[in-house]
């Protein structure tokens, strides 16, 4: 016999007093997971009995704790409130709202905010990391997870450590506000995720390196040199309660490209095993996956759009060096600063040529600031425009009504990171 199960949520109280006593935010309030009024129907049957995804993404471990038992005797037909409820069929539980537990199945994307109230409840977990002076911070549970995951990886011969974990809303919009400042709001939207929406906000994100032959993996391009030891990796996440969050082939759903060293605590080592062995995403087990495209895939075409209204040509050359996303990375960072030349109309903008950027190199070097690492690679972009006529132009150096041709943008980066325009005129 088919049953089904309603959950009716009916208020979500919180004890105030204790929040100002007990928590780490005084102002926490209710549970930022459920409202009342919210119904979910969950159903049993042979080829499903597990229920987190018929929750609209909304599954907390704490409530799912309080109510799951009463969920599988409702499935089976029973009731263990018999006598005490004034229906047989139905129960009532609550649970712990006068904390913020944590919800290892919490979805934060391109589309679902981080909760309010969720740093304010992280227990984190400190370690000393070996690439950069501050430590790595990591949610407690999802680090023991991880210490284990190390040390079975260990026992192959596989060696990891932590990059980027925990990042705070407040130190994303940090980064936020100065790439806008440098290098423009749109050169930022573009590169830098919005403050709020990134799952480093969880502090159950964990970006890996590898260590081989005792030197360390850390860069992309590098790292992506390794598949079948990323294989090893990927093998052993769910054992320990993790998945592989951004998985290929599965951009137009997440809204982010492979990342194979990108993995995501769940929580659950059930959990993690349907979804790795289904080979799904987060979103496809939360059965959110069509929204998500739908966001993503209108996203892409805003994007596409603007690219389209552009009013100058992009000539790429040809290169040996550089890929078109790394011409088109130090053409928003020339375009920040032309933006701020009122009345100025680009009309063209050509990469020149692998020689002429390798040797401006040394150029480059003699331009960039002490504090600056030494450049690794220069490029030199070249520009036609047009300067406004003489009552458009406010106070500008330039020939009003002037087509410029030829004009030089010289640019350097270190270890394939941001680009930093250096200097620009007619060389």
């Amino acid at each position: 016999m088919q049953h089904e199960c309603k959950i009716t949520v009916l208020e979500t109280k919180c004890f105030e007093d204790y929040q100002v006593e007990y928590l780490a935010d005084p102002k926490s309030g209710p549970c930022p997971f459920f409202k009342p009024g919210d119904v979910f129907v969950l159903k049993r049957t042979p080829m499903q009995d597990d229920f987190y995804h018929l929750m609209d993404g909304r599954f907390c471990g704490e409530a799912w704790d309080a109510v799951s038992r009463y969920v599988y005797t409702a499935l089976q037909g029973g009731s263990i409130m018999k006598g005490w409820t004034n229906d047989d069929r139905m129960m009532i539980t609550c649970c712990n709202d006068g904390t913020r537990p944590v919800d290892y199945m919490v979805l934060v994307n391109k589309q679902n905010k981080l909760p309010d109230s969720w740093e304010a409840a992280l227990d984190l977990v400190e370690e000393k990391s070996l690439l950069y002076e501050d430590p790595v911070e990591v949610e407690r549970k999802a680090y023991d997870a991880y210490q284990g995951l190390k040390e079975d990886l260990a026992q192959e011969g596989v060696y990891v450590e932590l990059d980027s974990c925990y990042r705070s809303v407040a130190h994303q919009q940090e980064v936020m506000d100065e790439f806008t400042r440098e290098k423009g709001a749109d050169y930022a939207k573009k590169y830098v995720a919005v403050p709020g929406f990134s799952e480093h906000h969880t502090g159950l994100a964990l970006d890996l390196f590898l260590v081989i032959d005792g030197e360390y993996v850390a860069e992309n391009d590098q790292m992506m040199e390794h598949p079948e030891v990323w294989e090893k990796v990927h093998a052993k996440l769910a054992d320990h309660g993790f998945i592989l969050r951004y998985l290929d082939g599965k951009d137009d759903i997440t809204g982010y490209a492979y990342e194979p060293w990108h993995i995501r605590y769940v929580g659950d080592s059930k959990v993690a095993h349907q979804i790795m062995d289904e080979g799904i995403t987060l979103e496809e087990y939360l059965g959110v996956a069509d929204e998500a495209k739908a966001a993503n895939a209108k996203a892409k075409a805003e994007e596409e759009a603007d690219a389209a209204d552009t009013s100058y040509a992009v000539d790429y050359a040809t290169s040996e060096v550089y890929t078109t996303d790394d011409i088109d990375a130090a053409i928003d960072v020339v375009m920040s600063t032309f933006d701020e030349w009122t009345g100025c109309t680009m009309k063209r903008i050509a990469y020149t040529d692998d020689n002429t950027c390798a040797e401006n190199l040394e150029y480059a070097n003699s331009l960039r600031e002490d504090s600056q690492p030494e450049f690794d690679q220069a490029m030199v972009l070249t520009s036609d425009f047009h300067t406004p006529s003489e009552e458009e132009a406010e106070d500008t150096a330039w020939e009003p009504n002037t087509d410029y041709e030829g004009y030089t943008w010289t640019l350097g980066r270190t270890d394939g990171g941001e680009w930093k325009l250096l200097t620009w005129g007619y060389a």
